[in-house]
This record gives C-alpha cells, structure tokens and sequence, in this order.
C-alpha cells in the first residue's frame, strides 16, 4: 500500500516536469490527492478480497463473511 501513496504523490508533485511543489495546507490539494488515491486503493482492496475468497480464507472482512 505505502508503494501505491507514494507512486500518486510522486504523480502529483513532479508531474511531467519534476519541479513543482503541491501546498498540503491547500484544501483543494488534500481532496486532488484523495481523488488519486481512492481509485488506486479501492483496486488494491479488491485485489486482497479476491485473492481472500479464492484461497477460501474469510478474513476478508472480519470473519464468518464467507459461511453459508
């Protein structure tokens, strides 16, 4: 995961050029790394719930989300 929040913040403060600074104090900065970032977690979650149920493991989500 740290790999993921790093790869996005490099993204976000060199973009093409390497140059550039992004202000964290900035609301509107804090929601643009946000943005970036849910879509790049939300596939790695999906990947460790996939990975979960096929291996046949519930721990998933807790525990017992698997038993019928």
């Amino acid at each position: 995961m740290k790999e993921i929040i790093l790869k996005v913040l490099s993204e976000v403060a060199c973009g093409n050029t390497g140059t550039c600074q992004i202000n964290l104090q900035s609301e509107s900065a804090r929601e643009m790394i946000a943005n970036k970032l849910e879509p790049e977690l939300q596939k790695y979650v999906q990947e460790i719930v996939e990975f979960s149920v096929m291996s046949g493991s519930d721990q998933c989500c807790g525990g017992g989300c698997h038993d019928s």
